[in-house]
C-alpha cells in the first residue's frame, strides 16, 4: 500500500472527524471528549504541521495537526 501525506484541509475535516471520534472513543486518544465542529477545532490546533496520510484509492488512513497547550488549563504549571 502506498500512503501519501498532503496538507489537511478544511474538507478533509469529515473523515478526519469520523477517525478522531473513533480514537476518542478509547478514552486514550486526547484529553477532550468531543470532536467539536470544524471552526472550533481548527481554533485550537497550530495551522502548522496538519496532514493528511491518504492511500492509494484516496481514502484518508490517518492525519496528525498539533495543538499548542495554552488552551489546556490542566497543563498549565501552578
Amino acid at each position: 500500500m502506498t500512503i501519501t501525506l498532503s496538507p489537511l484541509l478544511p474538507s478533509h475535516w469529515p473523515n478526519v472527524q469520523a477517525i478522531y471520534a473513533e480514537g476518542l472513543a478509547t478514552g486514550l486518544a486526547a484529553f477532550t471528549a468531543d470532536t467539536r465542529d470544524w471552526p472550533d477545532w481548527d481554533k485550537a490546533h497550530l495551522t502548522t504541521g496538519r496532514f493528511v496520510a491518504t492511500s492509494e484509492d484516496g481514502k484518508i488512513q490517518g492525519w496528525s495537526s498539533p495543538t499548542g497547550t495554552r488552551h489546556l488549563k490542566h497543563r498549565r504549571g501552578r
